[in-house]
C-alpha cells in the first residue's frame, strides 16, 4: 500500500506542477481560444500525462537521477506549454506573456512554500516517502491561495486585457518578468538546507506578493489613463452632439417659419389660381402652378430612427460625408429601450463613421461611398455595420487594423473594441475587395421602460 501512494505521488507531481496554473490561462482567454475550451482541457492533461510518464520513468533510476534530471525537465514542459499557449490563444505577446509570467510567480511561490515545509519539517519522513509531503504542501498552499488569486486574474487582469495598447503592453509585461527570472534561479538550488531557511521562504513572499502589488498599481494607472480618455472623448462627441441637435433645432426653426409664410401666402395663391380659371387661360394657369411648386420650401429634415442621440450622430456623418462629395446609406433599426448608454452609442457610432469618412476621404477610387446598417439580432443583441470604400492597402496586427496616423492601433478603434467588450460583444475589421468593413455587436438588457411597457 505503501509503495503504491509513493508511485502515486510521483505520477501526480507533474500534474500539479501543470494544470492547476495552465487551466486558469486558458480560462481567462477562453473567448479568444482556437478550439474550443473542452479540447483544450483534453490536450493539457493528454501533455501533462506525457510528463507524468516522462518523470515516472526518471524516478525508476533512483534519487541521483530524479536530481539531476527533474529540473531540466520542468524548464522543458514550462517551454512547451508556454509555445502551445501561443498557438491556442489568438492574442498579442506582451498579454500572454503577462499572464504566463503572473501565473508562473504563483507556480514558484506555491513550489517554494512546498520546498520549505518538506526541507524544514518532513526531511527525514521524504526520505522514505518522496514526493508525499511535497505534493500535500503544494496541495494546501495552493487551496489556501487560489480564491484570492483567482479573483485577481478573473477581475483585475480580466478587465485590464481588454485595454488595447500595444505600446503599454510591451513595457508592462516586463514588470514580472524579473522576479520571474529570480525564481527560475532558485529552482538550480540543490542544497536543501537553503529551502528550509526563512530567507527563502521570504524570498518567494516579496517575489510573488512584489510581483503582483506592482502589477496591481500599474494595471490601475492604466485603468484611470483609459477611463480619463474615454471622458475627453466622451465629452468631445458630447460637444458635438449638442451642436449636431443645435442644428437640427435650428433648421427645423427655419422650416416651420417657411411653411407659415407660404400658408400666410396661400390666399393670394388662390386668388391668383381663381384668376386664371375664370379668364381660362391654361397655359398661364400651368406656368403658374409650376411656379408655385418651386418656391414651396423643401423636406429638408431627414430622420434616420426615433432615437434623437443616435439619429443626431448619423445626421452629423450624414451631413459630412455628402458634403465630402460621398454617397451614403443607411438602414437603422433602433431599438426603443435599449440599456446601451447614450455616451457609449455616441462614442462608438461617432468613431465607426469617423473612420469611415476619414478613409472615404483619402481614398482614391471614382465611386466613394459608405453604408450603414443598425439592426437588433434575437432578443437581446444589437448589430451595427459600417462599410466603406477603401483601396489603400491596410496593415492588421492580430486582427486590428493599425492607424495610418501614427505607429500602432488608433485611438478610434481602442475605443470601439473597449466599448464592445463593455456590453459582452465584440468588434471585428475586415478590408477585402477594395471595401473596408467594421462590425459591432453589443448585448443589452431589457430595461424596466420596456418591460413595464409590456405589461397590460
Amino acid at each position: 500500500m505503501t509503495k503504491a501512494i509513493d508511485v502515486f505521488m510521483v505520477i501526480l507531481f507533474p500534474f500539479l506542477d501543470s494544470l492547476p496554473f495552465t487551466l486558469p490561462r486558458y480560462w481567462m482567454f477562453r473567448d479568444r481560444l482556437r478550439i474550443s475550451f473542452r479540447y483544450v482541457v483534453g490536450l493539457q492533461i493528454l501533455i501533462t500525462a506525457v510528463y507524468s510518464a516522462f518523470f515516472y520513468y526518471i524516478n525508476l533510476g533512483g534519487y541521483d537521477a530524479a536530481a539531476q534530471w527533474t529540473t531540466i525537465t520542468r524548464y522543458c514542459f514550462l517551454l512547451i506549454f508556454l509555445v502551445l499557449a501561443f498557438f491556442l490563444i489568438k492574442e498579442s505577446f506582451a498579454k500572454l506573456m503577462f499572464t504566463y509570467l503572473l501565473l508562473l510567480a504563483w507556480s514558484f511561490f506555491v513550489i517554494g512554500n512546498a520546498n520549505f515545509i518538506e526541507s524544514r519539517y518532513f526531511w527525514n519522513f521524504s526520505g522514505r516517502h518522496p514526493y508525499l509531503a511535497y505534493n500535500m504542501a503544494r496541495i494546501v498552499v495552493y487551496l489556501i491561495t487560489c480564491p484570492f488569486l483567482l479573483r485577481f486574474f478573473y477581475h483585475t487582469i480580466a478587465d485590464a486585457l481588454k485595454i488595447e495598447n500595444i505600446t503599454l503592453w510591451r513595457y508592462l509585461w516586463k514588470i514580472p518578468l524579473f522576479s520571474t527570472l529570480f525564481g527560475l534561479l532558485y529552482c538550480t538550488v540543490t542544497d536543501v538546507y537553503a529551502y528550509a531557511s526563512w530567507q527563502f521562504l521570504i524570498s518567494r513572499y516579496l517575489m510573488l506578493f512584489g510581483t503582483v502589488y506592482v502589477s496591481y498599481v500599474a494595471l490601475r494607472v492604466l485603468e484611470i489613463s483609459r477611463s480619463r480618455a474615454q471622458l475627453e472623448e466622451a465629452l468631445k462627441y458630447a460637444d458635438r452632439n449638442l451642436q449636431i441637435q443645435k442644428k437640427q433645432f435650428d433648421t427645423l426653426t427655419g422650416h416651420m417659419e417657411d411653411m407659415r409664410r407660404a400658408r400666410h401666402d396661400l390666399r393670394q395663391h388662390l386668388t391668383a389660381v381663381q384668376a386664371y380659371l375664370d379668364s381660362g387661360d391654361k397655359t398661364s394657369l400651368a406656368e403658374y402652378i409650376d411656379l408655385y411648386r418651386k418656391s414651396l420650401p423643401s423636406d429638408v429634415v431627414e430622420y434616420f430612427c426615433a432615437d434623437s442621440v443616435v439619429d443626431a450622430v448619423i445626421s452629423y456623418y450624414a451631413d459630412q460625408a455628402r458634403n465630402a462629395g460621398l454617397e451614403f446609406k443607411s438602414k437603422v433599426i433602433y431599438p426603443k429601450y435599449i440599456s446601451v448608454t447614450s455616451t457609449d452609442i455616441t462614442v462608438l457610432l461617432g468613431n465607426m463613421l469617423e473612420n469611415a469618412v476619414e478613409a472615404c476621404k483619402r481614398d482614391t477610387a471614382d465611386r466613394k461611398w459608405i453604408k450603414l446598417r443598425i439592426k437588433p439580432h434575437g432578443q437581446s443583441q444589437l448589430l451595427i455595420l459600417v462599410d466603406n470604400t477603401c483601396s489603400a492597402p491596410v496593415t492588421f496586427e492580430a486582427g486590428i487594423p493599425l492607424s495610418s496616423k501614427r505607429s500602432g492601433r488608433g485611438i478610434g478603434v481602442a475605443s470601439i473594441q473597449e466599448i464592445a467588450a463593455r456590453y459582452d460583444g465584440m468588434a471585428r475589421f475586415e478590408h477585402q475587395d477594395s471595401i473596408f468593413c467594421t462590425s459591432v455587436r453589443l448585448t443589452y438588457r431589457q430595461n424596466e421602460a420596456e418591460n413595464s411597457a409590456g405589461v397590460k
